[in-house]
């Protein structure tokens, strides 16, 4: 059965998410102060680790092998978000 997911992501340059095999990813945005990735999922298929990254506005970025999900804004902050390709 597909359904939507919630996933809080951490800012951090490079974190794990288990995330069904064939999801697809649909938005970040921050909820109650928390920055989250939104994907519809098959709960039926199984969980594979994706790597995220996070870069900040200014900060060196090496893209190699990622794909931008969104850009979010944190109080005074701006996040720009990539999974790694092969999702």
């Amino acid at each position: 059965m597909k359904t939507i997911h919630k996933y809080p992501l951490e800012i951090t340059g490079e974190q794990q998410i288990d995330i069904p095999e064939d999801s697809r990813i649909l938005s970040v945005q921050v909820q109650d102060g928390k920055v989250c990735l939104w994907a519809m999922v098959d709960t039926e298929t199984e969980k594979v680790k994706r790597t995220v990254r996070i870069f900040g506005t200014g900060s060196p970025v090496d893209l190699d092998g990622l794909s931008y999900i969104g850009t979010v804004q944190q109080n005074y902050l701006v996040w720009h978000v990539f999974i790694h390709i092969d999702f």
